[in-house]
C-alpha cells in the first residue's frame, strides 16, 4: 500500500501547470497524462524496491501521452500503442527516438524547452546522457547486477515500462474482453 501512495504522491508532485492559464487545454492534458500513466503503472509497480529505473517510468509515459504522436486523449490510448511508442526503433531503425518524438511534440504544443519552466526542467533531467558504468574508479569490474547500461533516465524508464507493460498487459493472463486495456 505504501508503494502505491509513493506512486500517486509522485504523480501529484508532477501535476504542475504547464501553461500560464488555469483553463488552458495543455494543463488539462498534462494532468490526464499523469493520471493515465500512474493508473497503468499501478499494477506493475514494484513492491520490494524504493529506487531504480521504474521511478522514471511515470514521467516518461506521461510525457509520451502528453507530447507524443498518439492522437487520442490520454485515457483512450491503447496499451499496445504506448508499448510501440516507448521503443520506436525496435520496429524501424530509422524511426525517431522517443526523446526526439517528445521534444518535437512539446515544441508543437508551444513549449519553450530552453526556459526555466518545470516541464522544461523535467525534460532536461530525463534526457541527460550518462556513460555506462562497468568498473569501479580503481578499475575493478563491477558485478553484473551493479553495472548500469548508460543512456538517459528517459530511456531507462521506457525500457522498464516496455518490458512490464508487454508482460502484464499484452502477454499475461489478464483477460480484457477487447484484446487489451484501453
Amino acid at each position: 500500500m505504501a508503494d502505491m501512495r509513493d506512486l500517486w504522491w509522485s504523480a501529484g508532485r508532477m501535476a504542475f501547470q504547464v501553461s500560464g492559464s488555469n483553463t488552458d487545454w495543455r494543463n488539462t492534458r498534462w494532468s490526464e497524462s499523469l493520471r493515465r500513466s500512474a493508473t497503468l503503472l499501478e499494477p506493475v509497480w514494484p513492491k520490494d524496491y524504493s529506487g531504480g529505473p521504474f521511478t522514471f517510468a511515470l514521467p516518461t509515459i506521461a510525457l509520451l501521452l502528453y507530447a507524443g504522436p498518439l492522437d487520442n486523449e490520454p485515457e483512450l490510448v491503447p496499451v499496445k500503442d504506448i508499448v510501440g511508442a516507448l521503443t520506436p526503433r525496435r520496429a524501424d531503425e530509422d524511426a525517431p527516438s522517443l526523446e526526439d518524438t517528445i521534444r518535437v511534440g512539446l515544441v508543437d504544443r508551444q513549449h519553450d524547452l530552453g526556459d526555466e519552466s518545470k516541464l522544461s526542467g523535467l525534460v532536461r533531467s530525463l534526457t541527460v546522457y550518462y556513460e555506462p558504468v562497468t568498473h569501479t574508479a580503481s578499475g575493478m569490474d563491477l558485478p553484473a547486477f551493479e553495472q548500469t547500461p548508460g543512456g538517459s533516465l528517459l530511456d531507462a524508464g521506457a525500457r522498464w515500462a516496455h518490458h512490464r507493460f508487454t508482460h502484464y498487459y499484452l502477454q499475461s493472463s489478464v483477460a480484457w474482453p477487447s484484446g487489451g486495456l484501453r
